[in-house]
């Protein structure tokens, strides 16, 4: 743990004891989020920073021991997207190095409600009970993006869906440990994709 990154858990353990909202209580732990991003010297491991063989990954800082909430550095690589998809409690991103173009969908629709591009100093909120749990991430670079992640739950438990456009089917997208501490979404197979013949 780095002083930044030990601020910023601490913050979020007071922001959950204090209750509220999910708007509250993100926007009690966004003070730590913004210090942590203008830390001067390294706020996060260096091997945090690194990409999983090439592709997007999110490595695990801290996993709170009562399973309430966990810190991801979550690694872009340039021109790389998260496709669209769901996240089903409350979370705190700050963008640490490089940006991403987020696009927001409405619940039930998926039509498209916004599209903004976060640079580096930038927070922002996931906040499903206000209907802003669908969205999609994609780097457009230069270089790759690396943004701080604070989620509900612990990796292996954050409720995580993707919107398959092919099929016109909401799927689980579960965090999956790809090397210790590594972690990365995993795309179940929809049913359509074998018909009727599918077992499970």
């Amino acid at each position: 743990m780095t002083p930044a990154l030990d601020g910023l858990v601490g913050a979020v353990v007071a922001a959950l004891a204090g209750g509220g909202s999910e708007r509250a209580m993100c926007e009690a732990m966004r003070p730590a989020m913004e210090a942590m991003l203008h830390t001067p010297d390294q706020p996060i491991p260096a091997w945090a920073y690194e990409p999983w063989q090439g592709e997007a990954v999110g490595n695990l800082l801290h996993a709170d021991p009562e399973g309430r909430f966990h810190v991801l550095a979550v690694v872009f690589p340039e021109g790389t997207s998260s496709g669209v998809h769901h996240h089903g409690c409350w979370g705190v991103i700050g963008y640490l190095r490089g940006g991403d173009e987020e696009t927001r969908y409405a619940d039930g629709s998926l039509d498209e409600v916004s599209r903004h591009v976060w640079r580096q100093g930038d927070v922002t909120y996931l906040l499903p009970d206000e209907g802003e749990g669908w969205h999609r991430v994609r780097n457009p670079g230069p270089g790759v993006g690396v943004s701080v992640h604070v989620l509900c739950r612990l990796p292996a438990d954050h409720p995580h869906a993707f919107w398959d456009r092919a099929a016109g089917e909401v799927v689980p997208f579960p965090f999956v440990e790809v090397a210790p501490d590594r972690w990365r979404a995993t795309l179940e197979v929809p049913r359509s994709w074998y018909g009727d013949s599918m077992t499970v």
